[in-house]
């Protein structure tokens, strides 16, 4: 797998991105000890999420710094995008797609690797993300690429049918030594 920045020609590539879940619970977050944990609750009847990615690769001027496609037999499986928070040395993944085909196969680990080691990301102290309470399989991934639960806002999609409500997560960035 090849994973490169995303190049404005990629774009139909992208939006083309099967990045709809099934859901089928909500994760319900406790704090416990100080520290935030979350349990998985089913729901009574399952649900398609689904994502504008269109909408998402038009906003003018994109709001991130970089972002990288993974592709494989020249095919896109996934995209991310990053933006780093100066001030507070945070590199914020604003986006991560994997197409539903190519879960579970190290694309989404590759893609955020990528967004580690770009040069904008030298200066960076941790990986910072949001996702939502009813999308358990990414938290599930995060977790397994070594994120926290680290906070939640359940006014972020206080608009929107169905609220949903939003989850936070961060990871430390380690340096490789440069011996």
């Amino acid at each position: 797998m090849l994973v490169r920045p995303y190049e404005r020609s990629d774009r139909a590539l992208v939006v083309a991105l099967g990045v709809h879940t099934e859901v089928r619970s909500v994760a319900e977050l406790r704090l416990v000890d100080g520290r935030l944990g979350w349990s998985e609750s089913t729901l009574p009847t399952p649900r398609t999420k689904s994502h504008d990615l269109a909408g998402y690769l038009d906003e003018a001027p994109p709001p991130w710094n970089d972002a990288f496609v993974a592709v494989r037999a020249g095919r896109v499986m996934g995209f991310t995008a990053t933006a780093l928070s100066g001030w507070n040395r945070r590199l914020v993944l604003l986006h991560m797609y994997v197409d539903a085909a190519a879960r579970g196969q190290g694309v989404g680990t590759a893609l955020l690797g990528a967004a580690i080691d770009s040069h904008r990301a030298a200066a960076a102290r941790h990986v910072w993300l949001e996702t939502q309470t009813d999308n358990v399989p990414a938290i599930r991934a995060y977790e397994r690429m070594g994120f926290r639960l680290v906070g939640l806002d359940q006014t972020m999609y206080g608009d929107h049918p169905g609220a949903d409500t939003a989850v936070f997560m961060s990871r430390p960035i380690v340096r490789r030594s440069t011996r």
